[in-house]
């Protein structure tokens, strides 16, 4: 991912929320108290949503004029209460920091958001169903899509002034508490319903009372000989960017080293045997010079590289400024074979997989892993019909990430002798969208699907390693041939990155200084996925 836009994220998002209005109810003179219960339409439910007793929204003015609400955010009518004093009662989870600092904001819904097609199938009513095209669903993504457009409140705090530290709405941000991740909750709000910048918003009146989200320890994946790794690592590049030289990461020395330090904690804490990267610059140098400082700080040379196989650059997608690469401990696994490629057209708009096969004397078969970083959702107005945004919740050139899951099968089949292969990265899809649907309909097993962590609240688990406009799922996966899904111990996604708000992170325009940390949270804006494997 480039550096984000600090101007316009929230327009076009922010106005659909303005005006996507539902359950209208009127407000009522402040001298009386009115109680009005608003019921979901089944037609505008997300799918998603695991209903409880905030699927019914009550509506009420009190005895001071305040207008109360209680329930389901979706079916309120903001913009009939603008100018209004509001109280919502019950929990709101924050899900969406991005302008906290920036333009003093937040996005808070009653429970986190999840992207429609994480867990809504295009193609099938059931999302077990693995159909990669037809569309026949296309209509349950768009209700899920409008649901969340509706599910959300900005708060703000109010003032006309950017970049305010510490923050209005967290005042001990950066003193007592060193972050407000997502899935924080808020123990109700209370203050006046407002129009900024075209974005109906919720000024609080009283400070805000919340259950700060822990940060997460290392997850277990189980009684694992060999653990593997899949980290996009948000552009790290050797080549400072100067604006000039289409470089990504970035602009400073300073800031490199403040990108490095971060990955590199990242990746120590990971405690992986073999990692697979993305979005590191397409060169041999950044490789090196990340192995470097890794083995400068673990205090040994153990971190290898497999490099880039030959003729890398003029294999599709070989050409692209950023490429993938693997690297593992040399202590704990080795090598079989040099490190090879898919050469195929469909990566020509993307990067180039690369192929490594590995051993480990706790291991009774070798195995190999493959390492991915497909075609991104962006530029519709550049692709070709077929690839443009077909409006089904994929994003553009969803046909080529598809054609690019089917090369990756057809390797995999030819791989004679080899059945234990792994594929990880960031493919740029959801869960169930047509390349993950792909994949598994080919034969190979979704090991988030086969081993994810239960769900302890009673509610389906939903695995996410990204979050888009205040909407959760994962773009970062691990498949695996039915012979070493067999062996795999378990997986889980580390959530370092996603929850984290962007002002942790290496820049250095806009973040405030005494919040910046060489650890894990921030490292970038994906989160790692670890796997197990046994024998």
């Amino acid at each position: 991912m480039n550096k984000p836009d600090t101007q316009n994220r929230y327009v076009a998002p922010l106005i659909l929320l303005a005006f996507a209005l539902v359950g209208s109810f009127g407000c009522q003179p402040a001298t009386k108290t009115t109680d009005e219960t608003v019921k979901p339409n089944p037609e505008t439910q997300s799918p998603k949503t695991d209903k409880t007793d905030d699927s019914v929204t009550k509506v009420e003015a009190n005895s001071d004029g305040a207008i109360v609400i209680d329930g389901d955010l979706a079916a309120v009518d903001w913009a009939s209460m603008v100018g209004k004093q509001i109280s919502i009662s019950g929990d709101l989870v924050i899900v969406d920091t991005y302008d906290l600092v920036r333009r003093g904001q937040i996005k808070v819904a009653r429970d986190r958001l999840f992207i429609p097609t994480s867990h809504v199938d295009p193609n099938d009513a059931s999302s077990s169903g693995n159909s990669f095209k037809g569309g026949s669903n296309v209509a349950s993504v768009t209700e899920a899509r409008k649901w969340n457009d509706r599910a959300t409140i900005v708060v703000d705090d109010g003032s006309n002034k950017e970049n305010i530290f510490p923050p209005t709405l967290f005042p001990k941000l950066g003193d007592t508490e060193p972050t407000v991740r997502v899935g924080s909750v808020l123990n109700g709000i209370t203050g006046k319903l407002v129009n900024v910048r075209n974005t109906i918003t919720l000024v609080p009146s009283q400070p805000l009372q919340y259950n700060a989200a822990d940060r997460p320890s290392r997850p277990a994946v189980g009684d694992s000989l060999v653990t593997v790794a899949s980290f996009n690592v948000l552009n790290y590049f050797t080549t400072i960017d100067n604006g000039r030289n289409q470089a990504r990461g970035a602009d400073s020395k300073s800031e490199l080293q403040r990108q490095e330090d971060k990955i590199v904690a990242a990746i120590l804490a990971l405690d992986a045997d073999v990692i697979g990267l993305m979005e590191l610059e397409n060169s041999l140098e950044a490789e090196q010079q990340l192995l470097q400082a890794l083995n400068r700080q673990a205090g040994k040379d153990v971190f290898k590289g497999s490099g880039i196989p030959a003729g890398f650059q003029s294999a599709p997608g070989g050409d692209n400024a950023i490429r993938v690469g693997i690297i593992y401990r040399s202590d704990r696994v080795t090598p079989k074979g040099g490190v090879t490629m898919i050469r195929d057209d469909a990566f020509a708009v993307a990067r180039t997989p690369i192929v490594q096969t590995f051993e480990s004397k706790k291991l009774t078969k070798a195995f190999t892993i493959v390492v991915n970083h497909f075609k991104s959702k962006g530029g519709s107005d550049r692709a070709d019909p077929a690839n443009k945004d077909q409006g089904d919740g994929q994003g553009a050139y969803n046909a080529t990430r598809t054609s690019q899951s089917l090369s990756i099968c057809k390797f995999i089949e030819q791989l004679n002798g080899q059945p234990d292969v792994l594929v990880i990265g960031d493919l740029n899809a959801y869960g169930q969208e047509d390349p993950i649907d792909a994949f598994r309909a080919k034969g190979l097993v979704d090991l988030h699907d086969q081993n994810g962590n239960p769900s302890t609240t009673g509610k389906p688990s939903r695995h996410y390693s990204y979050i888009y406009y205040g909407q959760s799922g994962s773009l970062d996966h691990a498949m695996a041939t039915k012979s070493l899904a067999k062996k795999v111990t378990g997986i889980a996604t580390w959530h370092i990155n996603a929850d984290e708000p962007r002002f942790l992170d290496y820049n250095q325009e806009y973040n405030p200084g005494p919040l910046y940390q060489a650890d894990p949270f921030r490292s970038s804006d994906h989160d790692p996925v670890l796997i197990g494997i046994g024998n």
